[in-house]
C-alpha cells in the first residue's frame, strides 16, 4: 500500500472503486463489527416482528443500535484513511461516545423530513377532509395487518379519497424531490459529526456547506449507491423471499414476517459496511474539493 499526502478529487466511478477496494481489503474487521450487533438483532426480530406494525416498532426501538453500528464503521473508515490501525473495541467505544449527538442529529433531520412531508401533502389532507368517503374505512384499510391483497385495498381507498389523481401524483413528486434534495445536502452529516467532533446542528450545517456546489453530484451518488445496494439486496431478498414461500408456506404470516425481518438484519451485516465506507470516502472527497483538505489516504 502507498500513501498519498496530497489527495485529489475523485470521479464518482473512482469513488465507488475506492469504496469496493477498501471493503474487500478490510471486510474482516468491518464484518466482525456488524456481526456483534446484527446477529442478536436478527434473532430478536425473528421472534418479535409479526406484521408491519411490530416490525416498525422493532426498528424504532432498536434505532440506537443501528446508530452505534454506523458510527463504529465510520470510525473504522476514518482510522483507515489516515493510516491508523483498526480495532473493533476502539471503534465501538468511539461510536458509543458520539451516540447521544447522533440521536440528536437524527431527531432534528427527521423532524425536518416529517415537516416537509406534512406541508407538501396539504392537497391530500384537504382532499381527505372534503370527501364524503368514511374516514373510518380509510383508517381500517391502513391499520389492518399486512396481507397480499392489502395493497390493492389501500390503493382503492386512497384513489377514492384523494383530491384528484393529478394532485396526489404531483404531491408525491414534490415530496420525492424534497427528500432527494435534503438527503443530498445532509449526505455526510453523520460523518462530519464523527470526524469533526461537533454537535448535531453543526454537523448538519457542515454537510450543508460542503455539499452546496455539488447537489446534483450528491444526488447521483446516492442513486448510484442505491442501485448497487438494491441489486445485491434485491437478489438476496428475492432468494430469501422464495425460500420463505416454499419452506415456510405451512407456517402463519407472523412466522414468515419474522423470517423476513431476520433475513433483513443478516443482510445488513454485509450492506452497512459498504454504504458507510462509500459515504465516508465521499465526505473526504468533498472536503478535498471544497477546502483543499490534505491528509494521508491509504491507496489500495
Amino acid at each position: 500500500m502507498q500513501t498519498s499526502i496530497t489527495p485529489t478529487p475523485l470521479t464518482v466511478g473512482k469513488l465507488l472503486g475506492r469504496t469496493i477496494g477498501i471493503y474487500r481489503a478490510h471486510s474482516g474487521v468491518f464484518l466482525r463489527t456488524t456481526v456483534v450487533f446484527y446477529i442478536p438483532l436478527a434473532v430478536l426480530a425473528f421472534f418479535y416482528a409479526e406484521d408491519i406494525l411490530t416490525t416498525t416498532i422493532f426498528d424504532f426501538v432498536t434505532f440506537p443500535i443501528e446508530a452505534i453500528v454506523s458510527l463504529s464503521l465510520i470510525s473504522h473508515c476514518v482510522e483507515l484513511l489516515h493510516g491508523r490501525s483498526l480495532t473493533v473495541k476502539a471503534a465501538i467505544g468511539r461510536g458509543l461516545r458520539r451516540l447521544p449527538a447522533d440521536i440528536g442529529l437524527q431527531v432534528v433531520s427527521g423532524a425536518v423530513y416529517i415537516g416537509a412531508t406534512i406541508i407538501l401533502a396539504i392537497p391530500i389532507w384537504v382532499g381527505l377532509f372534503r370527501t364524503d368517503f368514511p374516514l373510518g374505512e380509510i383508517r381500517d384499510a391502513l391499520s389492518v395487518p399486512y396481507r397480499p391483497g392489502d395493497i390493492e385495498a389501500v390503493t382503492n381507498v386512497l384513489g377514492i379519497a384523494l383530491w384528484g389523481g393529478f394532485g396526489s401524483c404531483l404531491t408525491g413528486l414534490l415530496i420525492l424531490i424534497a427528500f432527494l434534495y435534503l438527503s443530498a445536502r445532509w449526505i455526510i452529516a453523520e460523518t462530519a459529526l464523527m470526524v469533526e467532533g461537533i454537535g448535531p446542528l453543526e454537523s448538519l450545517a457542515s454537510s450543508w456547506h460542503l455539499s452546496r456546489d455539488f447537489v446534483l453530484r450528491s444526488v447521483g451518488y446516492l442513486l448510484l449507491l442505491s442501485i448497487v445496494m438494491g441489486l445485491v439486496g434485491g437478489l438476496i431478498g428475492a432468494l430469501m423471499g422464495f425460500a420463505s414461500v416454499t419452506l415456510l408456506s405451512a407456517y402463519d404470516q407472523s412466522t414468515q414476517a419474522g423470517f423476513n425481518s431476520f433475513v433483513s438484519n443478516l443482510l445488513d451485516i454485509f450492506v452497512m459496511p459498504f454504504y458507510v465506507t462509500a459515504i465516508v470516502v465521499y465526505y473526504f472527497d468533498l472536503r478535498v474539493r471544497k477546502e483543499k483538505y490534505s491528509f494521508g489516504i491509504v491507496q489500495e
